[in-house]
């Protein structure tokens, strides 16, 4: 089933939403979060207009947990939560109706504030798996949309996997990494960047390290290419990208406020 994701869904007309890889980060105390921030999601979202939520990666999380999420957040607001990665690197798609199932019930309870939700392959996951991804694809429940990471370098040169994609109405992350392999497709009716970087490299999290004004301003480029082509943009930083991803992402939205090309 393949359910638009159009502004009139969430009530506002935004087609560009950028945010951050997760909000909880006790560098940002002090930084962006002001000095004595009692509820740091509520902050996050009086700034931003999405999120990528990583927590949902290592476990599924409680339903009273996902309904604060929705509490605390204005009307507008999109949470774009990773697939558990028991899921997506433990079990690799194979035999998790269970906890597809159990995850899909806990974060429906975001209700209209749910976007797409992040199924990140494991490295190790090459596209002679394309069958088996096909099967999970095919399988997921059909009320929510999806977006696809592929990680391992054989997928570039497998554009059955982009028509797969196509064909379900799942798009696909573009991400840059230098070692994960670089798309710049849209494979449905949004588009979806996530800015990444290497674990471990910067000291903290608190301020720009190794600004990437450059990388940016291609990216900014390619999207613009984009927007009049599809219903919604989603651009998400993690603090790998350059050390503090509050600042990056403030300065691309900077960059959209130009004309986007013909």
């Amino acid at each position: 089933m393949h359910l638009p994701l159009d502004d009139e869904r969430v009530g506002v007309d935004r087609r560009l939403r950028l945010g951050t890889c997760g909000w909880s980060y006790p560098d940002w105390k002090g930084v962006f979060y002001p000095p004595g921030t009692k509820d740091e999601l509520a902050y996050y979202a009086s700034r931003f207009d999405a999120v990528e939520v990583d927590t949902t990666y290592y476990r599924i999380p409680a339903a009273r947990m996902v309904s604060s999420w929705y509490r605390r957040t204005p009307e507008g607001f999109l949470f774009c939560p990773k697939l558990p990665g028991e899921i997506t690197h433990e079990r690799k798609l194979g035999d998790v109706g269970d906890l597809v199932a159990q995850f899909a019930e806990v974060i429906s309870l975001l209700q209209e504030k749910l976007g797409p939700i992040l199924v990140q392959l494991h490295p190790s996951f090459p596209a002679d798996e394309l069958p088996k991804l096909a099967r999970f694809l095919r399988e997921l429940p059909a009320d929510f949309r999806y977006v696809v990471e592929f990680r391992h370098r054989s997928w570039l040169k497998t554009p059955a996997a982009l028509d797969l994609l196509r064909d379900l109405g799942v798009g696909i992350a573009m991400a840059h990494h230098p070692w994960y392999p670089r798309f710049q497709e849209v494979t449905t009716d949004f588009a979806y960047l996530r800015l990444l970087g290497r674990r471990n490299v910067f000291p903290n999290f608190a301020e720009v390290h190794r600004p990437q004004d450059d990388v940016l301003r291609e990216w900014a480029e390619v999207l613009k290419a984009y927007l009049t082509r599809v219903t919604r943009t989603l651009v998400f930083a993690n603090n790998q990208f350059e050390g503090h991803s509050p600042s990056t992402i403030a300065r691309l939205r900077a960059m959209f406020e130009g004309p986007a090309p013909a």
